[in-house]
């Protein structure tokens, strides 16, 4: 009994210590989702006269906010502005925010706080604050599976372009990450999953000062327009013209639905469409594919990172010569088409013979 007794002792200890007073502090992770806490956002520090103030944008749905300063827990509110007296000339101090809710009795939190830094200068003051960014483009494009890296800094304003600043890295998040994911070197990446869209990029000085980078996520197997068709021969524009309907539903078909094939298709002396290499595709393709090499002396050639649509002209020389149209699979660009190529589009490729070549270098002069 004395080793039960000792026991329920130290659990209540434990649950006074843990509860505090008015509620069990429990993270918004071991909750039910629908207790989830939405984080605060837009948390900056800025120097006012003597003082420190933070601000951020109120969330929706919580009781409050608490202020950890320097790791250490300083405020509890429900506004969403807190300004600090206490602070020294030339010292660094470190801010947390979480946001909560109460939700049966218990004080929910947000999973994780934005974390701001600022010192406190004065004009003698060798370091300063972050006050502009330098190097970061506003917008960028890429493809499905495509990344970007992006560049940046933080610096002083105009003003104390001659001071130092105190941090020159940045911290980076996405705003949809369902979308494209970036990493702490800034690396952008677009999910595959299919999703075309917008999405937001935000680059943090350590002070809370924020640069919006706007990320556009396109499908490049549907090219918006085409371009450079003067460089086109005569017997191949009608690809990009009259047939580029087909030529995105195939390639969108090899890139996403059926990967990883390798094969020619071409028309045999019978008149049905013939595989160099036998693989399963669905119905519709093969009408689709069967449709176009109809409609034009060509073959399709369906490899692991792209796909080319070839029209050969065996009257030049016994070998024959090529002009061809590729699309290179988003994310691979890099692949080696066995040809020399112009782009006509993202992704999209006029590729020549050594006879198209030289039309192509008439065609420049």
């Amino acid at each position: 009994m004395k080793k039960a007794s000792k026991i329920i002792v130290i659990f209540i200890f434990a649950m006074s210590v843990f509860v505090g007073v008015g509620a069990v502090e429990v993270f918004a992770d071991t909750a039910s989702q629908t207790n989830t806490v939405n984080e605060p956002v837009k948390f900056i520090a800025k120097q006012k006269g003597k003082k420190v103030v933070l601000k951020w944008n109120k969330s929706k749905n919580v009781k409050g906010y608490i202020i950890y300063k320097n790791g250490k827990k300083f405020k509890t509110l429900k506004k969403n502005k807190l300004t600090d007296k206490k602070v020294k000339k030339n010292k660094v101090y470190s801010y947390k925010i979480k946001a909560y809710t109460i939700a049966n009795g218990k004080k929910v939190f947000s999973n994780s706080g934005q974390t701001v830094s600022i010192i406190v200068t004065d004009k003698k003051s060798k370091k300063v604050n972050a006050g502009r960014f330098k190097y970061i483009k506003n917008q960028y494009t890429i493809s499905l599976n495509g990344k970007v890296k992006l560049q940046g800094e933080a610096y002083p304003s105009k003003k104390l372009k001659k001071k130092k600043v105190l941090s020159r890295k940045l911290t980076w998040s996405s705003s949809d990450t369902s979308l494209a994911t970036v990493n702490s070197r800034g690396v952008v990446k677009a999910n595959n999953n299919m999703k075309t869209g917008t999405v937001i990029i935000y680059a943090k000085a350590h002070n809370g000062l924020t640069k919006k980078v706007k990320i556009n996520i396109e499908n490049y197997a549907y090219p918006s327009k085409i371009k450079k068709m003067y460089m086109l021969s005569d017997d191949i524009k009608p690809l990009v013209t009259e047939h580029m309907a087909e030529m995105t539903k195939i390639v969108s078909y090899f890139e996403f639905e059926n990967k990883n094939n390798e094969t020619t298709f071409d028309i045999d002396d019978k008149g049905n469409l013939s595989m160099s290499k036998k693989i399963s595709i669905s119905s519709e393709m093969e009408k689709t594919i069967f449709n176009l090499i109809s409609s034009m002396p060509i073959t399709v050639e369906v490899h692991k990172g792209y796909v080319a649509f070839n029209r050969i002209d065996f009257t030049v020389y016994d070998t024959g010569i090529i002009n061809s149209i590729a699309y290179v699979f988003q994310g691979m660009e890099n692949v080696d088409t066995g040809y020399e190529r112009i782009e006509i589009a993202p992704n999209w490729y006029y590729q020549y013979g050594e006879f198209s070549k030289g039309y192509f270098e008439e065609e420049q002069e």
